[in-house]
């Protein structure tokens, strides 16, 4: 009797969102009637995406999403995954041309909600009688899926940055961006004794808390950088961000990628990666290098067989039949160990003592800021770079942006990192590129470290007399034009009109002088009368308070301090007994 051919099926299971993008593909095989082992694989496919999505105290987003399961009819020819990675599009491309129909589509907040009740072992039983796509019909299911949406942690609220040389990669504050953060700490630690420019000097990781629009825009476009099938990173797709983006952002761990193995150990250790084959042959040899002895190598390295074994087979031998007693002999065949490591390092791994010392970066001085930095050289170049963009915040001292700074502080980083570094660099150029006045304020801002953040000191950028004059002194800087005009008011806001406003040069180009004119001739009729009130004095100075508010709101648009008008109280608590103010001088 002749045997019936078994025909096979294509079966996708796909992870999608609402508008259908996938973010996670299965493919599967199976007998055209064999439904019970279609319903099996996609109960434990939803076992698997739970796992990886599920909540906890580290990432408890649970994103709102559809767990699909497409068939495809007899006779259509398995895909090729690789351009279902290069573009995602493709898997809705390749389900409507041929002929798929969704057999099962199951909510991940349903399926948490099954999960959250301790009802999943009903899950095989949901799955083949249908019912598994109706989690969400119950109102108390309902509930808890837009519940979700109410929870801190979704994209507007926490997202993980990663950040390297190239730039900043952002990542869901959840179990999937957990899994394709890994990833792409296992594409650094594969390429982690790399020598050549493609290795990145850092890895720092962030938490940003509450991101702007920006951030959150920048993530949402981002493309997806993972594999749908593996979740391995592809680094074709990735779109890095510039590191300005976290400004506000809290540095959780940094680490150096120097090929050593106390830098590979802090890494490999702090993010769960596992070595290759290669590297757990450096990792070895690195040991024998620094100890003659293969030492702090975990046990997923040990059981990666050490293919260099017979090049040390004999200087073991020796060491081992040297007396323990006998220090000299043992150092001499320590030291051949050593040599040999070195130099099989460097014959086939391209690594050598000179690529593996620490490299000392120069101090560097840095323009804080509470939205982030400017970081300089301590050279000549850079001295007269920050005086640049010093002078340019002096310009623009009362605009909205200069105001929103809060506080200006220059920090001395006498050991600064590669990553502080790297933002110095970044800033050279910029400066070198000899940037118009437009592009000075738009200049970039890089985050800074834990350690030097601004917390007191520096200038305040609040619209107050004292602000502008101790900024602008300190720094020797010059004031413009409409600055100077400004600052006067600003005089006047606090003290009142100078003494020798009708006399000094400095004044004649004040251009709201004619507005003080007729408070300025009260107050000289009133000062030419013997034994004039004090009161009346106050009362005309005050006027002239709250005329220099009254113009630096309407015709600045500035918000300045609460108005402390002068008067005998107030000359008690100040001390200050003179009637009249000295001229403030401003310089020009």
């Amino acid at each position: 009797m002749q045997k019936q051919e078994i025909s096979n099926i294509i079966i996708f299971f796909v992870t999608q969102d609402l508008k259908g993008q996938p973010r996670g593909l299965e493919i599967h095989l199976i007998p055209e009637k064999e439904v019970s082992m279609a319903n099996q694989r996609f109960t434990e496919y939803l076992h698997r995406q739970r796992e990886m999505y599920k909540p906890s105290l580290v990432q408890s987003y649970l994103p709102d999403l559809d767990l699909c399961r497409y068939q495809f009819p007899p006779g259509v020819s398995y895909p090729d995954i690789r351009l279902f990675d290069k573009d995602n599009s493709q898997v809705r491309k390749f389900i409507a041309e041929n002929g798929g129909s969704m057999q099962g589509n199951v909510s991940l907040r349903g399926l948490e909600y099954l999960y959250h009740r301790d009802e999943e072992k009903s899950l095989p039983m949901l799955v083949s009688s249908g019912l598994a796509n109706h989690l969400l019909v119950q109102p108390e299911a309902k509930r808890f899926a837009l519940a979700q949406d109410t929870l801190n942690d979704d994209p507007s609220e926490t997202l993980t940055a990663v950040e390297t040389d190239k730039g900043v990669l952002l990542f869901e504050y959840s179990g999937f961006g957990k899994t394709c953060c890994h990833s792409f700490m296992q594409h650094l630690a594969d390429r982690f004794f790399i020598t050549g420019e493609e290795k990145p000097e850092f890895v720092n990781l962030y938490k940003l808390t509450r991101p702007d629009a920006e951030v959150v825009k920048a993530f949402q476009t981002s493309p997806n950088a993972f594999s749908l099938y593996t979740n391995s990173f592809l680094p074709d797709k990735a779109q890095y961000l510039d590191a300005t983006i976290l400004r506000n952002a809290r540095l959780n761990k940094s680490h150096r990628m120097e090929p050593t193995l106390d830098a590979y150990d802090k890494f490999a250790s702090s993010y769960g990666v596992v070595p290759t084959i290669a590297n757990a042959q450096i990792l070895r040899l690195l040991s024998l290098q620094e100890t003659a002895g293969i030492y702090g190598i975990d046990y997923t390295t040990r059981r990666i067989p050490f293919m260099h074994k017979n090049s040390f087979n004999s200087q073991f031998s020796a060491l081992q039949n040297i007396p323990a007693e006998n220090k000299g002999e043992q150092e001499k065949v320590k030291a051949l160990i050593r040599d040999q490591a070195a130099y099989i390092l460097k014959r086939d791994y391209g690594i050598s003592p000179d690529n593996r010392q620490n490299k000392e970066i120069a101090p560097i001085i840095s323009i804080q800021t509470p939205k982030g930095a400017v970081y300089l050289p301590v050279t000549d170049e850079g001295v007269l770079y920050k005086q640049c963009f010093l002078q340019d915040l002096a310009d623009r001292f009362f605009t909205p942006e200069v105001q929103s700074l809060g506080r200006i502080r220059e920090f001395y980083i006498s050991n600064p990192n590669h990553s502080t570094e790297h933002y110095m660099q970044k800033h050279l150029d910029f400066f070198r590129s000899n940037p118009s006045d437009k592009q000075l304020a738009n200049i970039p801002l890089y985050p800074i470290e834990q350690s030097e953040l601004l917390k007191k000191g520096g200038y305040p950028t609040e619209p107050a007399y004292h602000a502008f004059k101790q900024f602008t002194e300190d720094n020797r800087l010059s004031v413009n034009s409409k600055n100077a005009g400004i600052f006067t008011l600003l005089f006047i806001r606090e003290y009142g009109l100078p003494a020798d406003f009708n006399t000094n040069e400095s004044y004649k180009e004040f251009t709201h002088k004619g507005d003080f004119k007729p408070l300025e001739k009260e107050m000289s009729e009133l000062q030419s009368q013997k034994g004039y009130s004090e009161k009346t004095f106050y009362h005309i100075q005050n006027r002239q308070q709250q005329l220099a508010d009254k113009i630096l709101g309407l015709e600045y648009k500035l918000t300045c301090p609460p108005l402390q008008l002068t008067g005998e109280k107030a000359s008690e608590k100040k001390k200050a007994a003179p009637h009249r103010n000295k001229s403030h001088n401003p310089r020009i």
